[in-house]
């Protein structure tokens, strides 16, 4: 479980050759999915178009890099249309309004937490209520109905789903009291 800001800046090591290709400058979540399609790459080149690594390259991402087989594996972010529909769609989650179902708007996403070992899926969002609160809760993904460019929405009874930490999110923490007894 990471938080994505853990993620921004990172050194991108090819295990191949044992070089630093890059590092990691942003992030391009695939809203329909719940996860991260995409890494975009800071080589520290000027150049005109952004430099992609597909999700399914990266070998893993830890304390002190992100790992991939090779530098082949980093693309032209024009040569993947799909990479393209994503960054024109332009949702980052980060810093999006809370709104629930039925219109309430109840706060903020402070971070977007992610599973590192399942496809980068989206397992909880911080969720800052408003800026006086000093305890930052997190909404877990199964109550996300929709990541948006502007607004997450979430179900109505969002409140009484809220966690303290991000250890609550894992699977076994998040099965439903029935299932725990049997």
């Amino acid at each position: 479980m990471k938080k994505t800001q853990k993620i921004l800046g990172l050194p991108i090591i090819s295990i191949s050759d044992g070089m630093e290709v890059g590092k990691v400058k942003s992030i391009i979540i695939n809203a329909e999915k719940g996860a991260i399609d995409y890494i975009v790459v800071d080589s520290g080149i000027q150049i005109f178009s952004a430099r992609v690594i597909p999700n399914d390259d990266v070998l893993g991402i830890g304390e002190y890099a992100l790992t991939i087989e090779n530098e082949g594996v980093i693309t032209d972010i024009n040569r993947i249309p799909a990479a393209i529909q994503l960054l024109q769609k332009d949702i980052h989650v980060k810093g999006t309004k809370v709104l629930t179902k039925k219109g309430r708007l109840i706060g903020e996403i402070g971070d977007i937490y992610i599973d590192e070992g399942d496809n980068c899926t989206i397992t909880g969002l911080e969720f800052i209520a408003d800026i006086t609160q000093k305890k930052v809760r997190i909404i877990p993904r199964d109550s996300v109905i929709t990541f948006g460019k502007n607004l997450t929405v979430v179900k109505e009874d969002v409140e009484s789903s809220l966690l303290d930490t991000p250890l609550q999110l894992s699977s076994e923490d998040r099965l439903p009291e029935f299932e725990k007894k049997n």
